[in-house]
């Protein structure tokens, strides 16, 4: 596995923690060919809120509806976040 998406990996795991300390699910989609994806799913819309990891020159961070974006070291905060719009 590349170095990566092995930290993208693991970043998402501490969000998936961070989400279920708040009662929200998720689901961790791990592709052989394609980069890994949290899928939080939205109630008030029947569809999920897929949660990428991206990195750029401050860093990584949670990226979600093409607009969202948390350092990914504030995993808590992201879930608080992405939690608003999950309901």
């Amino acid at each position: 596995m590349p170095p990566a998406t092995a930290q993208r990996l693991e970043l998402l795991v501490r969000l998936m923690v961070s989400l279920r300390s708040l009662g929200r699910g998720s689901v961790l989609y791990l592709d052989g060919r394609a980069e890994p994806v949290l899928a939080v799913p939205v109630l008030s819309r029947r569809r999920s809120l897929a949660v990428l990891v991206v990195q750029d020159r401050g860093g990584w961070s949670y990226l979600w509806d093409a607009a969202h974006r948390t350092p990914a070291g504030a995993e808590r905060v992201a879930a608080e976040l992405i939690s608003g719009v999950a309901w």
